[in-house]
């Protein structure tokens, strides 16, 4: 009765697929990478027989093309798949940023599904369940902490975002919707040249103190409003935790584990917010979890990540920690050197190219 967690190939995304049962029979989704990488999700489901393909839940983040993108590709504007239908999808729309309900479909009245930008390209997909654990309203961390009950004893305890961040990103929505679609519909070349970022080099790393200047190199806060409506989740099962971020801000994360309980928060995977960015990646964040396993998603892609001081404060501030990269990498092997391994007291996992990453964890035993 295992509880596995396959970190897909999503470009430089996240695309995570979350089974669990006594055959698995029980399955969630979050997010679907780029659109480039949708058709390939949507392939493997179509390896599933029919009456296999039912999910119990499908999470989108945020808006951003790295992680919406293959759901409009893959299965928005993708022709029907027989049996793969999700029972709640959970997304914070046009009406969510204003603490609205989307009505249901035949309903008169009510906000409009989505804003202007997005067209018929989500409207049509988002005609069915729609945020129905949180009565169609916003996906938000609340006072005390909303808990989602889902089938077999798995549980989705709602971290991020505030109706704060939601609202912060009205003015800018429809720009956001906008690039999202766009940055998840151009392919992304390995080694291209992003806007206003450099390919980093790989550091010198020798000694505990070098480690230590890099995991303290100074990087501005992310101030993306789109990151900051991410969906943050503890996912917990038969005494085992996942925690899921998303993109959001380190301190954000910080402060919906403050809500969960006292720090340091003891799980068993951390998948580490906006692909490790620094911006993303603080030490506080780190200091704030005791995990085994952080992992990270992403190929490099025109953003180059993860970056090398994010990896840097994780070794600092984690116990003995395993990296757990979804796709190899340049950036990801460099972390791979067995003298920085042995001098810094890790290791590290790398899934493959064709089906990523794959975690698997039986039931944690009853404490005697």
């Amino acid at each position: 009765m295992p509880l596995r967690l396959n970190f897909l190939p999503a470009a430089e995304g996240d695309a995570i697929w979350v089974r669990w049962g006594d055959a698995l029979e029980h399955q969630l989704m979050v997010d679907m990478g780029q659109e480039r990488t949708g058709p390939a999700i949507r392939a493997r489901i179509e390896e599933l027989p029919p009456d296999m393909r039912h999910f119990d839940l499908l999470v989108i983040t945020h808006v951003d093309g790295d992680h919406i993108g293959g759901v409009l590709s893959g299965l928005a504007e993708a022709p029907p798949l027989e049996g793969w239908v999700f029972d709640d999808v959970w997304f914070n729309g046009w009406p969510h940023l204003r603490g609205l309900k989307v009505r249901r479909p035949g309903d008169d009245g009510g906000p409009q599904p989505m804003g202007p930008a997005q067209g018929q390209r989500l409207t049509s997909w988002l005609t069915g369940p729609w945020n129905e654990e949180f009565a169609r309203g916003p996906v938000v961390r609340s006072n005390p902490l909303r808990v989602a009950e889902r089938a077999d004893g798995l549980s989705l305890t709602v971290l991020g975002p505030t109706q704060a961040s939601l609202q912060a990103l009205q003015p800018s929505w429809e720009r956001e919707v906008e690039k999202a679609i766009t940055k998840g519909s151009l392919p992304a070349e390995q080694g291209l040249q992003s806007m206003g970022r450099s390919k980093p080099t790989r550091p010198e790393l020798t000694d505990a103190t070098m480690l230590k200047a890099l995991a303290d190199a100074y990087a501005p806060q992310d101030s993306s409003p789109s990151n900051a409506t991410s969906i943050v989740l503890m996912l917990e099962w038969r005494g085992r935790k996942v925690l899921l971020t998303g993109d959001a801000y380190g301190a954000d994360v910080v402060t919906g584990l403050r809500r969960y309980g006292s720090r340091p928060v003891e799980v068993d995977v951390v998948k580490l917010p906006h692909h490790s960015s620094v911006k993303n990646v603080t030490s506080e964040l780190v200091k704030s979890l005791r995990s085994p396993v952080w992992v990270i998603s992403t190929d490099g892609g025109t953003h180059y990540h993860p970056d090398a001081a994010a990896i840097a404060r994780v070794l600092v501030d984690a116990e003995s920690p395993r990296l757990a990269f979804n796709v190899p990498s340049e950036f990801n092997g460099w972390w791979s050197d067995p003298s920085w391994m042995d001098t810094f007291d890790y290791t590290v996992e790398t899934g493959t190219k064709e089906h990523g990453l794959t975690i698997t964890m039986e039931p944690r035993p009853p404490t005697p």
